[in-house]
């Protein structure tokens, strides 16, 4: 390979890079928009969940568990409902998420150490917040009956009898690198790799623009190797493309407050092992296709919408039946995800994502040359 004749033809990509407004928006500007518009309607955490409260037993006690409800951000409890009536209007107009229903009988039965029945109607139109909203009035009704057990069991037991008595199981829950489990933390790193797959696209338009064009035919009287054609095409767009992963990783830790924890050579290096795997795909199939239309089309089908269900954005690849588990191997975002979240999350090293950037590196080389194999200096 002449790396004279590569490099100019890398000087001709790079000037049509610049000059082209379509190619050069989507390498650098649009991955950064898409990731960002990603983030905001994927990677926000549910909070604030509007509800509210029908009290019938109006005691101290009852009031306690009202304050026990509202005691964060995660639920807003609103004016209360003086009938089921009016609870059922509010659900009707939208402005609640859920309503809980305390009976008369709360403090008596509670006192007595008897168990209370408390309905909880949730508003199921939006699973997701309908899910959120019955988690956290669970989870914080069990905190006050187990306290107020340990109430009743105060008064009833000896002294003696509170000594000897403990907790069944003592349950520490400890999480590590994101200790509040906030979402965006979790997912914004990985949707680094979906929005980086869009400059694939414009590389399986790089070929097939100059087929449309009829500009192939110039190139094929140069006496330019199939070799050097193609990677002369593809280096630039790698360069280009690094810019938009340095753009897009910034966007994440000053717009999202996104961690980033491991090295920023390491993750441009890895960055441009990802681009060689993608881009070396986008060149084979940019060989079988006719027109620009078609490898639009096929790159959104191919690199985007696969990456964002398979890749482990969402779930993890073991929940996928074995088959698509191998097929989601081969997608260059699968193995990015990964390196992305132990890049940013835990601040990872070449010593424990070698094997991500193996399999990046190893897929791009090998689907380089069999394009080059397979592209032929002639028209059809």
């Amino acid at each position: 390979m002449n790396l004279s004749k590569t490099r100019a033809v890398m000087t001709k990509e790079t000037r049509h890079i610049l000059r082209d407004r379509a190619t050069f928006l989507m390498l650098l500007l649009i991955p950064v928009f898409l990731m960002i518009a990603f983030s905001y309607s994927l990677a926000v955490d549910v909070n604030e969940v509007p509800i509210t409260l029908l009290d019938a037993d109006r005691s101290p006690l009852s009031r306690e568990f009202v304050a026990v409800l509202s005691n964060s951000k995660d639920l807003v409890v609103g004016k209360e409902a003086e009938n089921y009536a009016q609870a059922e209007t509010w659900f009707d107009r939208g402005s609640i998420k859920a309503v809980v229903i305390i009976p008369p009988s709360f403090s008596e039965k509670l006192n007595a150490g008897q168990a209370v029945e408390v309905q909880v109607l949730v508003d199921g139109t939006d699973p997701t917040t309908a899910q959120f909203a019955i988690n956290h009035i669970l989870s914080r009704s069990q905190s006050f009956g187990y306290e107020m057990a340990l109430r009743v069991l105060s008064k009833q037991a000896s002294s003696r009898a509170l000594v000897s008595m403990k907790e069944p199981i003592d349950l520490r829950v400890q999480t590590w690198y994101n200790p509040t489990l906030n979402n965006e933390k979790g997912i914004l790193p990985a949707m680094l790799a979906l929005a980086l797959s869009l400059p694939a696209v414009a590389v399986m338009g790089a070929i097939v623009r100059e087929k449309e064009l009829g500009t192939l035919e110039t190139i094929f009287a140069t006496p330019l190797s199939r070799g050097e054609l193609l990677v002369g095409k593809i280096i630039p767009y790698i360069i280009s493309s690094l810019i938009s992963a340095l753009l897009c990783a910034a966007a994440a830790v000053y717009i999202f407050e996104a961690p980033f924890r491991g090295s920023l050579a390491l993750f441009l290096l890895l960055a441009m092992d990802f681009f060689l795997h993608a881009f070396s795909m986008a060149l084979l199939m940019s060989i079988f296709l006719p027109s620009q239309a078609a490898a639009s089309l096929v790159g959104l089908l191919f690199f985007l919408f696969p990456g964002f269900f398979l890749s482990g954005i969402f779930y993890p690849i073991s929940a996928f039946p074995p088959v698509v588990q191998h097929e989601a191997s081969f997608l260059p975002s699968t193995p990015f995800v990964a390196v992305v979240r132990g890049l940013m999350i835990k601040g990872q090293g070449l010593e424990t994502l070698w094997r991500q950037a193996a399999l990046m590196f190893g897929m791009g080389v090998t689907i380089t040359f069999l394009s080059i194999l397979l592209f032929k200096k002639k028209l059809r």
